[in-house]
């Protein structure tokens, strides 16, 4: 397989408390707990059938709250955070080396945080969906139109429109491959941010689950026809997420 760039490829959970979420995401996700050495320090991964799908870390420095962190894949992190920044987002990390590759974390104009990461192997692939698996990647905005501008002008992701009842949904796509998607952000109170939601087998079990281990359910059950049954939750730390069991 190429190595395909503007995709999402990797995923992380920043956590105030990873012990806490270790034993959350273990016991309502099919994850298993994975200790791997990553250069002097020890990494806890997520794995899901054998394959590991996320990390799981303290965060950089005080005030940080827990949230997911999404990794698109960029050709060159150098040019592609000047690029984010040219076109009016905001840098939280410069381009830093660590042992996969070299990263950086930058803003959309609305705020929505996003790592830019390019492995040190090129050979990598994404992982098939299954279970436990990374399902779909979608940006909830403040300033919709703002942002699908930045991902065009800074990574070159282009958008088709689709007609939902929440109102119009934004399929992103890098060229012909369909990468995430995008909507206006219905909750109030919430910051622009990218959602990242992982495929289950029985999305009301799951649900059960979170409540079960201390973990928060927002908003209702949703099903949409051709799309499947879904929910936002969220770890007992704060890190919010979404869970779909995909329509048949």
């Amino acid at each position: 397989m190429a190595y395909i760039n503007n995709k999402f490829c990797w995923h992380g959970i920043i956590s105030t408390d990873p012990g806490k979420a270790e034993a959350f995401y273990s016991q309502v996700l099919p994850w298993s707990v994975r200790k791997q050495q990553m250069g002097e320090d020890t990494a806890t991964f997520f794995a899901a059938a054998d394959v590991n799908r996320a990390h799981v870390m303290k965060p950089p420095m005080e005030g940080v709250p827990s949230h997911w962190d999404n990794y698109l894949r960029v050709e060159d992190v150098n040019a592609a955070t000047a690029a984010a920044l040219e076109n009016g987002g905001t840098q939280l990390v410069p381009p830093t080396d660590i042992p996969p590759g070299r990263f950086s974390v930058v803003t959309s104009p609305s705020g929505a945080a996003i790592s830019l990461f390019h492995e040190a192997d090129e050979t990598a692939q994404n992982a098939p969906a299954a279970d436990g698996g990374i399902h779909w990647v979608e940006l909830h905005s403040k300033d919709i139109e703002a942002d699908l501008a930045w991902l065009k002008s800074s990574f070159g992701i282009t958008t088709e429109i689709m007609d939902m009842e929440m109102g119009p949904y934004h399929i992103l796509k890098s060229g012909e491959e369909t990468v995430g998607g995008a909507i206006t952000g219905m909750n109030e109170q919430a910051p622009s941010m990218w959602l990242t939601w992982i495929q289950v087998s029985n999305v009301d079990d799951t649900i059960s689950a979170v409540n079960t281990h201390g973990g928060q359910v927002h908003g209702d059950l949703m099903e949409v026809p051709g799309v499947g049954r879904m929910a936002v939750v969220a770890d007992p730390t704060g890190g919010v997420f979404g869970v779909i069991t995909p329509a048949a």
